[in-house]
């Protein structure tokens, strides 16, 4: 698989940062590459971190991944901004796939005050798992589309981790009618070269803004994959569907990063 080269995951040492640990080694182990572990503390008096908190995450982490079959860890303690050096890691390689804990991101005060999580999903330059559980098996990967090229990108990198994955990959759309829904889904299946279409499943969703019903039918999906238009820019201030989708959805989402 050729969709990414590396992944970069960041770890607290929190539940949900062994979430996005375990889902890195699960990915990291059907991709066939190496995984960094990367802790961020802080020098500040109030941030209770130091070098040797963060040593004991990657520690964790870098021993969890290898159980998992990761051939490769290695493990990173850096000081500073989480948001920001995560960033700044990812971006060092091209094919870095970023995984990090998305339960943030439905938080309202975290918004407002602003988490690692959401400073990640609006200034990646970077594709991003956000976790929020471990699915006991990798069965359905849902891959959102209107239509449109950039979300064609994001259907591609999304079939390659579902294959990867041993899952299926399902095409979902929102549209007005069922009959709507199909045709853009048919009109996509045509506009892409994937090694085996027939795997495709098809969902059309109906009746409710399209942002709200991605995000109802996420209980359908081990992971959810769009691109990440809107996120950035007046888009984001108005309410985008990925930015919408992003911060409401109730399970693994991958960000796809389709401006470049």
């Amino acid at each position: 698989m050729g969709c990414y080269q590396r992944i970069i995951v960041g770890t607290n040492g929190s539940e949900s940062a062994q979430t996005a640990v375990a889902v890195a080694g699960e990915l990291a182990g059907r991709l066939g590459v190496p995984v960094a572990a990367v802790s961020v503390w802080s020098a500040g008096r109030k941030s209770g971190t130091d070098v040797e908190w963060a040593a004991e995450n990657t520690r964790a982490a870098a021993e969890a991944l290898l159980e998992a079959g990761v051939a490769e860890v290695v493990r990173i303690e850096l000081d500073g901004t989480a948001g920001a050096l995560l960033l700044e890691t990812a971006e060092r390689e091209p094919g870095t796939l970023l995984v990090i804990a998305g339960g943030s991101l439905g938080s309202s005060k975290a918004r407002l005050l602003g988490s690692t999580a959401n400073h990640v999903s609006h200034h990646s330059q970077t594709d991003v798992v956000f976790t929020r559980k471990i699915p006991k098996r990798w069965t359905t990967v849902g891959l959102t589309t209107d239509g449109s090229t950039s979300s064609l990108t994001a259907v591609c990198r999304g079939y390659d981790v579902a294959v990867a994955l041993g899952a299926r990959p399902f095409l979902v759309t929102s549209a007005k009618t069922d009959d709507d829904g199909v045709d853009t889904l048919i009109e996509v299946e045509g506009q892409i070269a994937v090694e085996d279409p027939e795997l495709f499943g098809r969902d059309v969703l109906t009746g409710v803004p399209a942002a709200e019903a991605i995000c109802n039918s996420a209980w359908k999906y081990d992971l959810v994959v769009i691109g990440n238009r809107g996120m950035s820019g007046p888009a984001r201030l108005l309410g985008s569907v990925a930015n919408k989708v992003t911060h409401d959805i109730d399970t693994n989402l991958l960000l796809v990063n389709t401006t470049h």
